[in-house]
Order: C-alpha cells, then structure tokens, then sequence
C-alpha cells in the first residue's frame, strides 16, 4: 500500500509593494538563506523573485514536514533548502510576459528529508506546492488553485459566520483564513462529488495559523489531505483526495 501523501503550499502575493527589492537586503537574505540558496538569488535574471520562490519552498515544505511528524516542529527557515532544479513555460519566451503562466520544479531538503517543489507563476501570484512521500517519477494527483480577496470587510465575521459550523469556526482567526477555507471547501466538493454543505474543514491543535487542517464528510473524518494559504490579496489550497475517500 501506497504510504499518505502530505501536502504542503503557500502563496506568494508579488505585488505586495514590501517584496519589491527585498533581495538587496543582506540582514535579511543571512538568516533566511544559505550560502547556496542566496548565490543562486543574486545570480538570477529576476533575483526578487528567485528569492520568494524559495521563500515560498520553505514555507511549503514546512507544513509538509508538520503534517509527517504529526506535529510542528520549531520554524527555523535556514533549516529548510531549497534547489530550483529546471523550468517549464506554456510558450517559448512566456517568461518575460507577466500574465504567463510559468511552471518550475525543484526540491526542498530539510534534515535527511527531500520534498519535490512545484511553483507556479501567474501573474502577481506565486504558488508553491511540497509533498512527502518523495519519488523521482510521482506527482501526486493533487489539485490546487488560488483567487484574489475582493475588498477587505471590517464586518467580515457577521457576513462569514453563517458560512460555517462552529467546529469550522472555531479554527478561523481573520478574514483570509474563512475565504481560504470556503474556496477550497467548494473545490472539494465538486472533487469528491458531494454537497458542499455536507464537508467541514477543522484543524488540529496548536496556534493559530499553525494547526493542520482536517476534513470531515458528514462529521466523520475522511481521507483527503488539505493545505491551506494566503498573502496580500490573495489565497490558495492544495488538495489529494486518497483513493478510499
């Protein structure tokens, strides 16, 4: 038997006016990146977005490696290395255009653990997704996908709310994470062909932003592993539905 995948993923808003030029601090760069990973930032074409790829990576990898440990381990990012290996474009020279869809592979090294890495660029976002168990020639049939926040609502609560139950909102602690949680609640259900209002999305113990999500059909927990994200103005999911859901 096949063991579970564990996903991981996080969103990158490039727009974000924070993360124009980041590259060019050195403080910064040092405690995040390795020797490697920051040669490899100042040698790109694109050094700001090589260096939130791999931002991206590690954030990824690590609630991939929480999910494999059952736990969160203490986040220290230098810990997590990232390897952006090869590239693959919709069309030749898609690179240059910022609407392109843009796909890229690496891996992502923590300890004696190896995570494949896919990114995907598109426009403003970037979309970085992490897996365990590894395999040099399978990708796990996960979906994934990302929208944008419309407007930031200061009475978001009241307008939520009714959109979950309370075991769901007990697990929610600001606006993205409740739109995060019913987008990626909708894909679910067209995924597994069920009624929406019968999924729940919980979690698992810890602080907030940190406790795994769970999925449950009817009350019951199920088999479907689901990763959650959001920066700036936008949010993203990853989800695998395993053959016995």
């Amino acid at each position: 038997m096949h063991p579970p995948w564990h996903l991981g993923n996080d969103i990158v808003d490039l727009a974000d006016p924070r993360h124009s030029g980041k590259a060019g601090d050195e403080r910064f760069l040092q405690r995040i990146f390795s020797g490697e990973e920051q040669r490899d930032i100042h040698s790109s074409e694109n050094p700001d977005r090589a260096l939130w790829i791999r931002w991206a990576g590690k954030e990824a990898a690590f609630k991939t490696i929480s999910k494999s440990l059952g736990i969160p381990p203490t986040f220290i990012h230098s810990l997590f290395h990232v390897t952006v290996f090869s590239s693959t474009h919709t069309e030749e020279g898609s690179e240059n255009v910022p609407d392109f869809p843009m796909t890229r592979f690496g891996q992502v090294r923590y300890g004696d653990a190896i995570l494949p890495l896919r990114i995907e660029l598109a426009g403003t976002a970037l979309h970085a997704v992490t897996w365990t168990p590894s395999s040099t020639d399978t990708v796990p049939p996960f979906s994934w996908g990302s929208t944008q926040i419309t407007e930031k609502d200061v009475m978001w609560r009241e307008t939520l709310k009714p959109e979950f139950s309370q075991l769901e909102w007990d697990c929610i602690s600001h606006q993205a994470s409740a739109l995060a949680r019913v987008a990626a609640r909708r894909s679910m259900a067209v995924a597994l062909g069920v009624v929406e209002e019968d999924l729940e999305i919980g979690c698992g113990p810890g602080n907030p932003g940190r406790r795994i999500p769970r999925v449950l059909l009817k009350g019951q927990e199920i088999s479907v592993d689901l990763t959650l994200s959001h920066h700036g103005q936008l949010l993203a999911w990853a989800f695998l539905v395993s053959a016995n859901s």
